[in-house]
């Protein structure tokens, strides 16, 4: 009996949490195996998408697939693109990708300091559903990706708006009204 209430709050604290906005427990746990497989086919299209050339970022959201960063040539964008395609549960691609050389250290580094502060701003703000967004920072563009309605994707546009350094804001939301 001792063994298994552990198992039984591990349970019902997923339910409970599963229970926090529009995916299920379901899309959650394919996104996490959603992303790392499409990084893969990426690596597999063409060994310049993974060298020091190229920077390419997977984020994958109820199906939907970001990818964003910088490679150096035009075909190598479009290889990305396709070799995302392939992967089952992949339901739309967003190919995001810039043709120029691969960002700095220091620039990611604020990327995620940028990111870091847009969640924060979120989650400040009882408007925006901060725990069904998700959101990308890079090269200074910061993508937005979740399950919202058309009013919560202009408060979430607006919360990012006020974020200094943004350069621009991409909207990739699946709307729910």
């Amino acid at each position: 009996m001792t063994r298994s209430l552990p198992i039984l709050a591990a349970l019902t604290l997923s339910l409970l949490l599963g229970g926090c906005g529009n995916r299920s427990i379901g899309n959650k746990i394919d996104d996490q195996f959603l992303g790392p497989d499409v990084s893969s086919s990426i690596a597999r299209a063409d060994k310049n998408l993974t060298d020091p050339t190229s920077h390419i970022t997977v984020t994958s959201y109820n199906g939907v697939i970001l990818l964003a960063g910088q490679t150096p040539r035009g075909e190598l964008k479009a290889k990305a693109e396709q070799a995302a395609r392939t992967v089952q549960g992949v339901k739309k691609v967003h190919n995001e990708l810039q043709v120029l050389q691969p960002t700095t250290a220091l620039a990611r580094s604020n990327d995620a300091l940028m990111t870091t502060k847009i969640k924060t701003q979120m989650l400040a703000n009882s408007t925006v559903p901060s725990t069904r967004i998700k959101v990308v920072t890079e090269n200074g563009i910061v993508y937005l990706l979740g399950l919202v309605t058309q009013q919560e994707a202009a408060n979430a546009a607006s919360v990012v708006q006020g974020v200094s350094g943004v350069q621009k804001i991409v909207k990739l939301f699946q709307y729910t009204n």
